[in-house]
């Protein structure tokens, strides 16, 4: 029988038991083979959003976005029915949109709740706008005791129930339904969190199509805007010319930042609040956490020494920060570092992402706000180039909370991007909301 031996941190000589390294050894490879199986889920999911954003990109009805993300969803997450509900006009009850598979009591609740009623999982998470997860029949009747005469033989073992938000403001429901009781992973609960926003945000984009279309109708003036219509499609098109041939885990990043370029020139208004610095930073550190080690970069989120809390929408605040840091990451290279600071003055709070990447030209500091501009190409992958509206979009989105987006950069050196925006106060507040 092998022993092994080895020295003591005092000297002295100890004998390792003969099970001790196969142990170790057999370990660190249940270890990897979870990392693996772990990588292999995530890879799959990935694939999923990638096919359900390819799919949105073509849709023009609502129906059609509910039909597109069931079927997507459903498979990915293995369960067995699915349903899409809206808010009517009047806002006092929700309507079947799109459903897939049979739908149980519990998911078919949306058609008996009333607001006097007691609140079905439907109502909570449209009324609170949050998404609840139930693994168990069990926690179902915890949670709602008004289903309690609904057979358990005749229900599903678990469900989802997700809100379809709109700029913080829930205009429907998307829910799923499993066979049998179900631990929800991050994986899971991340994947289902995130086909709800695209949901969302594709209906909206429906909506702006055809309240746009009807509006041209009313005003007569379909030719004008149509004029307009090409012209933008031609400068788009220039500078989409290559990217429409990269594969569709482009599309993501082309659709989301489309949608917001509609969303600014539509003049929506932003839903301003005193926003808490920390909670917000560590939720974003957190997302870019994973692509940082991707890349070999240290990644540091200071958020400072007090608390800070600032006067932003919450949504576009977020947007501003993951945009900046994962711009930094995607033009720094392995074993190079991102930084984060918060610092506050009298009125105003700085925001500062310092990269040691490979820095911007001096005549080029101020094109990179500009819409479709990319600088040096040639330092990114196909699949990592987007259309350049972030950084534009970014600016466009601080200025209109009475902030500012400015950029210092050394060419071969690195970047500071810094984004600035007002202290939270009774003020500021009111003087966002006027304007």
């Amino acid at each position: 029988m092998t022993t092994f031996k080895g020295i003591l941190h005092d000297g002295h000589e100890y004998i390792a038991p003969p099970t001790a390294i196969p142990e170790r050894i057999e370990r660190r490879a249940s270890e990897s083979q979870s990392a693996r199986a772990i990588a292999a889920a995530t890879t799959a999911r990935l694939a999923r959003l990638q096919s359900i954003t390819a799919a949105l990109s073509n849709t023009v009805t609502q129906d059609a976005v509910a039909h597109s993300v069931l079927h997507e969803a459903i498979i990915a997450l293995e369960c067995d029915a699915g349903v899409v509900v809206v808010t009517n006009e009047a806002q006092q009850k929700l309507t079947l949109l799109r459903e897939a598979g049979t739908l149980d009591t519990l998911m078919r609740s949306f058609e008996n709740e009333q607001p006097d009623s007691l609140p079905g999982p439907y109502a909570e998470t449209v009324e609170k706008g949050v998404a609840i997860y139930l693994e168990s029949f069990e926690e179902m009747l915890m949670r709602y005791p008004g289903f309690r005469t609904v057979s358990k033989p005749d229900s599903r073992g678990a469900w989802i129930f997700l809100p379809l938000a709109i700029d913080g403001h829930a205009v429907g429901a998307l829910a799923f339904g499993f066979a049998k009781p179900r631990k929800f992973t991050v994986l899971d609960r991340d994947f289902a969190d995130t086909v709800s926003r695209y949901c969302a945000q594709a209906m909206d984009r429906v909506r702006l199509r055809v309240a746009a279309a009807a509006a041209l109708a009313e005003a007569g003036e379909a030719r004008l805007m149509a004029e307009e219509a090409n012209n933008a499609k031609t400068v788009f098109l220039r500078a989409m010319s290559h990217e429409l041939r990269t594969p569709a885990a482009y599309l993501l990043r082309l659709i989301s930042d489309v949608l917001t370029v509609a969303k600014l020139e539509g003049a929506r208004p932003l839903r301003l609040a005193s926003i808490a610095m920390k909670p917000i930073l560590a939720e974003v550190e957190g997302l870019c956490a994973l692509q940082a080690r991707a890349k070999r970069i240290t990644l540091t989120v200071t958020p400072g020494e007090r608390d800070l809390a600032v006067a932003a929408d919450a949504e576009r605040l977020q947007q501003i920060l993951l945009n900046l840091i994962t711009n930094a990451i995607k033009f720094t290279d392995a074993g190079g570092s991102v930084k984060l600071t918060c610092r506050a003055n009298a009125k105003m709070v700085d925001v500062r992402v310092t990269d040691s990447g490979v820095g911007i030209k001096a005549a080029d500091v101020n094109r990179v706000f500009e819409p479709f501009v990319q600088i040096d190409r040639h330092l990114t992958s196909d699949t990592q180039q987007g259309v350049g509206l972030g950084l534009s979009i970014s600016r466009e989105l601080a200025r209109a909370m009475l902030g500012d987006l400015t950029l210092q950069s050394i060419e071969g050196v690195g970047s500071a991007f810094t984004l600035t925006l007002p202290i939270a106060s009774a003020a500021s507040l009111a003087l966002s909301t006027e304007r």
